[in-house]
């Protein structure tokens, strides 16, 4: 299961999620941000402790990732939101505002966001559930 959500996590980076209608799909890992970068090591730390099946490990990779991940996540919808919000303002006083309006709709989070956030919680949920099983084999 950690191995799975290692590579849901990895392959998700790298998958659109973020449109809009004037770019092309932008990928999570695309601009190269530090904490990017650090929910990347994340996963192949991740893959790591997986294989060596250290459950302190994968807890530690899966939370380092939920919080940089959400923390990229909520950056990037305050973003969208801002950025819809004044495009919605500073278009009020032209004609073409049913435009304005059907492009703003397009633009969006994607469904890369999803196979990251499956990929976090997979990892955490390996790192917690063999974490369980060692510590009920250590008192039998």
């Amino acid at each position: 299961m950690g191995m799975l959500g290692a590579v849901l996590l990895f392959v998700g980076m790298f998958l659109p999620v973020f449109s809009m209608p004037t770019i092309d799909d932008i990928t999570y890992f695309q601009n190269g941000r530090f904490d990017r970068i650090i929910v990347l090591s994340a996963s192949v730390f991740a893959m790591y402790f997986a294989f060596a099946r250290n459950s302190k490990g994968l807890v530690a990779a899966g939370a380092m990732s939920l919080v940089f991940a959400g923390y990229s996540f909520i950056d990037m919808y305050l973003q969208v939101r801002d950025m819809k919000a004044s495009i919605r303002t500073e278009s009020v006083n032209y004609e073409f505002e049913g435009s304005i309006d059907t492009i703003l709709n397009t633009i969006e989070l994607q469904w890369g966001w999803y196979v990251i956030a499956a990929g976090v919680l997979l990892i955490l949920v390996a790192g917690f559930v063999s974490d369980k099983a060692k510590h009920s084999k250590k008192r039998a």
